[in-house]
């Protein structure tokens, strides 16, 4: 069996690559009471992370010059770190939001142009997916090519990285075993975590294949039913992963109507997966339709709910809310969708918020994609929204029960095309550790 503790024995014995610590100045910090929930609000382009008290949205400090990947976006832990990607440096950079003020307490360096990264359950190790190049956009045939897979022992930041074939390549971690997702051919690919440490940058070989559907991209591991859960063109996959890293039984969830979801998460129970799916046919973005998809990973059963036309671009989710901004031609609005299962409106759509409009954002007959936009981040119980505006320089909070902008808090860079932003809260762990 690949255990952890084997892997560990095993790493211990390979000569890794020299680790990259920094602890770079933090701009201005504030007074912040440690052990208030944080939240981290990067705008990649002014290459800065700001982090904030959420309670009182002062700023505990800033780290000038990191550009956070927002396609692979953030891991948060339960003990106050945040991993991401800085694709100035070419790192992957673990901070501790939880104190006074932000710090930096380690980096390694990845390869490639980064598209993916996730961490094992026990936030021992991270494997960062990098390619050379990536567009989940077209087709993936064309993309076809060669990837890195770098894996980063998080306590002590060595490092070691493999090559394998792949267009834009996926990736999740389970205990020693490295799950590849590969779009050409399209197929989950598993690796031992020794193999890729050892690898010196050479092509990694013996790998166990699946199949799956064609142009995966999205992706969650639910360690508790252990399933990999991957969003292609049929649905959504579910593969039983052995504990060795071989494969089991598969089923495919459909998406149950037009359109397919690209950007999935693991709720924190471990059993749903949820993703929106968008049917983009019409030409026109204002009329595309978009779907909340919750997916039982036990069963299979997928409950899906009109979240109105316009433009959704990823979502919030939280114990109890899955949030999404709708960019409609009008105005925008947070559509509010239960995912707790407990109290009989599972699926259902409670409540939306309207935003008003930002200025910027996404204008009929304009490519949505290239507007200003809202990224969101909800708190554990989903009483709180945290909204950033792009091109504003503000996160804009949102009173979900109350369903308005209670307040706003300000950030003193732009926060271009929306950025990104992460909560951090003590004592909060999180099932899914994909970057999101």
């Amino acid at each position: 069996m690949r255990s952890l503790p084997l892997a560990a024995a095993l790493l211990s014995t390979v000569a890794l690559a020299s680790p990259a610590l920094a602890s770079p100045a933090l701009a201005s910090p504030a007074q912040a009471d440690p052990g208030q929930a944080r939240l981290l609000v990067a705008d990649p382009a002014a290459s800065t992370v700001h982090v904030l008290d959420a309670r009182t949205g002062r700023i505990t400090g800033s780290l000038p010059g990191r550009k956070l990947n927002d396609h692979a976006g953030t891991v948060v832990l339960a003990d106050g770190r945040v991993l991401f990607v800085d694709d100035a440096a070419k790192q992957l950079v673990v901070v501790n939001v939880a104190g006074a003020e932000p710090r930096v307490v380690g980096t390694a360096p990845v390869e490639g142009e980064v598209s993916h990264f996730a961490v094992d359950a026990a936030a021992r190790f991270a494997v960062v997916a990098g390619s050379e190049g990536h567009e989940h956009e077209s087709g993936h045939a064309e993309h076809a090519g060669h990837a890195t897979l770098t894996a980063v022992d998080l306590r002590t930041f060595k490092s070691g990285h493999g090559v394998v074939h792949s267009g834009e390549p996926g990736v999740l971690v389970d205990g020693g075993t490295v799950l590849h997702r590969n779009d050409a051919p399209a197929q989950l690919e598993s690796y031992r975590l020794t193999d890729v440490v050892k690898a010196n940058g050479e092509h990694l070989t013996g790998a166990v294949k699946q199949a799956i559907g064609e142009h995966g991209h999205g992706e969650a591991f639910s360690p508790k039913h252990r399933r990999a859960i991957t969003a292609t063109e049929r649905g959504v996959d579910l593969t039983e992963v052995t504990r060795d890293g071989g494969f089991g039984a598969q089923r495919v969830a459909a998406w149950g109507g037009p359109g397919r979801g690209f950007y999935l998460r693991l709720h924190d129970d471990a059993d749903t997966a949820v993703t929106y799916v968008r049917d983009n046919a019409d030409p026109d973005w204002t009329k595309w339709t978009e779907h909340a998809y919750l997916l039982d990973v036990r069963s299979g059963k997928t409950t899906r709910t009109p979240l109105g036309s316009g433009y959704v671009f990823r979502f919030g989710l939280s114990d109890e809310l899955a949030g999404y901004v709708v960019h409609g031609a009008a105005r925008d609005e947070l559509a509010l969708v239960d995912v707790n299962g407990r109290n009989g409106g599972f699926g259902e759509l409670t409540r939306r918020v309207d935003l008003g409009v930002l200025p910027g954002g996404p204008q009929a007959g304009k490519d949505p994609f290239a507007a200003q936009t809202r990224k969101i981040a909800l708190d554990d119980r989903g009483r709180t929204a945290y909204l950033t505006a792009g091109g504003q320089g503000r996160v804009d909070v949102v009173d979900t029960a109350a369903g308005r902008v209670s307040r706003s808090l300000a950030v003193p860079t732009t926060l271009d095309r929306g950025g990104a932003i992460a909560i951090w809260e003590p004592g909060v762990a999180h099932a899914d550790t994909v970057g999101r």
